[in-house]
């Protein structure tokens, strides 16, 4: 069968007790246990462990007999490892090995461009040794196919990466002690609101970054409620706020606030699968698999919900991308005014800067153009899908390409659509699409043509646990 596609209830984050990471750093770099960096708190060992021993569990369950196609981990927890992996050794100066379970299709086509994106170089999937009986037992671990040690270090992370990481656990210790950062009817000025939403996105109790970022909405709701309670018309401004959506809350939060390190990270990955495709469908495909859960067959949230939480880390990266480029812009142009006191001398130098400008100008554009797929998506590719998806020549080919391979990846995964339905599944291939685009269209932009209701209902054959297809979800 496919995947429930069940409305889950309104939105609530749970707020998981942990206890707050209070590891000092250390002045020694050595990687004391493979697979499990050393220096974290038991609870972001069990976060560790539990990464690796998921990936091994992952790949023999899909494809014990072929750990070549074994599906992938999402892009989520990928990144959740990643940021782990980068508090390790950047704020404890600890190297850190770990055991990853992955093919070199997977490594190379998921993991390395996520971790480029959230400023790690890694190595080549060849170059990667093997761990040793010794290094699995430590790690808790047994024996599998496509087992590699990856050690991550200083090196290996890039200037603008360390810096943030620093940045945000300094915030975190500056915060943590702070009343209004954790209670909104404490907060009395706008800085105060802005340093709060700032530590409840980097909220050391909640590992999940997306739960964390949806627990920031509600505390801004909360704060909204608290300061329309004690207005002097309090039950007219009540009830603006009890009318403001997920989305609605979420859009206010990112004019406050930059994204975090690892929604950096993952915004960044989103876009450039929207981009790739040159649309958000793939992005929109990408998130929602990261947060199936496997044994319910149910999703974390509604598509509403998801469709919400994509145009928001969209926005949110390229807004805070574009706000660092206009900011490099102003500087190079002080600088100009500078070389211009003495202008032939400095000829080269001002020719240098002016190009600089002309290239940030131009990457503004560029990325300002982004925004535009999940808040104005054109329905042009969809409204001729089969045409386009049956012409190689079609200039929108690669496209309609990207849009079938994720829809199938995502809506029928673990089903074989019999040959003679091939057509059909296309047809509902192109009526998903279209219900995509409409959650990211404005009201008068939505089509008609586009509906649930529309879905065709073909047979399908179970697949069997070793027939399970290599794509992964989250390429």
């Amino acid at each position: 069968m496919a995947k429930d596609k069940k409305k889950m209830p309104e939105v609530e984050a749970p707020v998981v007790e942990k206890k707050e990471d209070t590891v000092p750093a250390t002045t020694e770099a050595k990687v004391e246990i493979p697979g499990i960096p050393s220096g974290l708190d038991q609870n972001h060992k069990a976060d560790m462990i539990g990464y690796a021993q998921h990936r091994k569990d992952e790949m023999l369950k899909n494809n014990e007999n072929n750990p070549e196609k074994y599906k992938a981990l999402t892009l989520l927890e990928d990144a959740l490892f990643l940021d782990t992996t980068l508090t390790e050794v950047v704020i404890r100066k600890n190297p850190v090995g770990s055991i990853l379970t992955i093919n070199k299709a997977n490594y190379e086509g998921v993991f390395v461009p996520l971790a480029k994106d959230m400023g790690v170089n890694v190595p080549s999937y060849e170059s990667l040794p093997k761990p040793t009986k010794e290094q699995l037992a430590q790690a808790g671990l047994s024996a599998a196919p496509n087992q590699v040690m990856l050690q991550i270090e200083d090196k290996n992370i890039t200037k603008e990466a360390k810096e943030k990481k620093k940045a945000e656990h300094a915030a975190i210790e500056n915060a943590k002690n702070k009343d209004y950062t954790k209670d909104h009817t404490k907060i009395e000025t706008d800085d105060q609101l802005k340093e709060a939403l700032e530590f409840q996105l980097l909220n050391p109790a909640i590992t999940n970054p997306i739960e964390r970022l949806i627990t920031t909405a509600q505390f801004y709701r909360s704060y909204k409620e608290f300061r329309a309670s004690n207005a002097e018309n309090s039950e007219a401004e009540l009830a603006k706020v009890h009318e403001l959506d997920l989305a609605a809350l979420l859009q206010d939060v990112i004019t406050m606030v930059k994204p975090t390190f690892v929604l950096t990270g993952f915004g960044k990955r989103l876009c450039t699968l929207a981009e790739d495709a040159n649309s958000v469908i793939p992005a929109f495909c990408g998130f929602k698999n990261c947060l199936y859960n496997k044994k319910t067959k149910q999703y974390k949230y509604d598509d509403a919900t998801i469709a919400s939480l994509v145009r928001v880390l969209i926005v949110w990266y390229v807004s805070a991308k574009n706000a660092e480029m206009s900011e490099a812009i102003k500087a190079k142009e002080e600088n100009i005014k500078v070389l211009k006191k003495d202008e032939k001398a400095n000829a080269k130098g001002i020719e240098t800067e002016t190009k600089k400008i002309a290239g940030l100008k131009s990457a503004i554009a560029h990325f300002t153009g982004m925004i535009s797929l999940v808040t104005d998506p054109s329905f042009d590719v969809v409204d001729n899908f089969i045409a386009i998806y049956n012409d190689k020549t079609n200039a929108n080919y690669i496209s309609a390409c990207a849009i079938k391979k994720e829809i199938f990846n995502t809506y029928y995964s673990d089903v074989e659509i019999p040959e003679l339905e091939f057509e059909s599944a296309l047809l509902n291939v192109q009526q998903r699409a279209g219900i995509i685009l409409n959650m990211f269209s404005s009201p008068l932009a939505k089509s008609d043509d586009y509906s649930e209701s529309n879905l065709i209902e073909f047979g399908t054959v179970e697949k069997k646990a070793d027939e399970s297809e290599g794509e992964s979800k989250n390429s």
